[in-house]
């Protein structure tokens, strides 16, 4: 198993229903690209990421409509074992910090230092 990307997602089943921000592993496994959502310990793959996502999606509405048929939709909230979560903080990380080193040379590195002293520094609630 390869570790590729760690994501995060919403689905839609048309216009009735837009699920929170979901956590989803993806990685490369026998050739194929396997998408994990860690919330409800369901998975899928595709030949690309796009293909495994767009089927993770369709996994999760059938897993919805189980929990529907079932009456358990209380239960379906079901995180993955902590290796997988492991593995997608530490993506996730290293992610966020090719992010950050991105920003700093397409932003501030260009501005002037005497700029950047006399700015205001402000923050918000992502």
């Amino acid at each position: 198993m390869k570790s590729l990307q760690a994501t995060r997602i919403h689905i839609s089943i048309g216009d009735l229903w837009q699920s929170p921000q979901l956590h989803v592993l993806l990685t490369r496994e026998s050739g194929v690209v396997v998408a994990r959502c860690l919330d409800f310990r369901v998975s899928s793959h595709g030949q690309d990421i796009e293909d495994a996502l767009q089927s993770l999606a369709e996994a999760i509405k059938e897993y919805m409509l189980t929990g529907i048929e079932n009456h358990t939709l209380d239960t379906l909230v079901d995180p993955a074992h902590g290796k997988y979560w492991r593995m997608f903080n530490e993506l996730e990380t290293r992610q966020f910090a090719g992010h950050i080193q991105q920003s700093f040379k397409n932003g501030i590195a260009t501005i002037a230092k005497d700029k950047i002293e006399h700015a205001a520094v402000a923050f918000n609630h992502a």
